[in-house]
């Protein structure tokens, strides 16, 4: 089972692999950015990696739910504002849901 950490802070929110670097722009998905337009959304080696957005909406999780990358199971670990939370296991549409409910930005 993969590992991700799921972040929550003032200004954005996302999940990456751990150990994956997000923010290095090399693995930016064009194709899956117009269908995932509130975030910025990576995939390597045809699995998703992350993403990083400002707000997850009722629309975003809906365009997910029919994503079959977004199905996987993998193991989150939480951090809200740099401070570990908790950790569960679920899908990507759970931690989707979960900013959801979390994010106050």
């Amino acid at each position: 089972m993969r590992e991700f950490i799921l972040y929550i802070d003032t200004a954005e929110c996302g999940v990456y692999e751990k150990g994956y670097s997000l923010f290095d722009n090399t693995d930016y998905d064009k194709k899956q950015g117009e269908k995932y337009s509130f975030a910025t959304y990576c995939i390597k080696n045809g699995k998703f990696m992350g993403f990083f957005s400002s707000g997850i909406f009722d629309e975003d999780i809906k365009v997910a739910e029919s994503d079959e990358l977004m199905g996987e199971v993998c193991e989150f670990e939480v951090l809200k504002n740099n401070k570990i939370k908790g950790k569960f296991e679920g899908t990507f549409i759970d931690a989707l849901k979960y900013i959801q409910k979390h994010f106050e930005g």
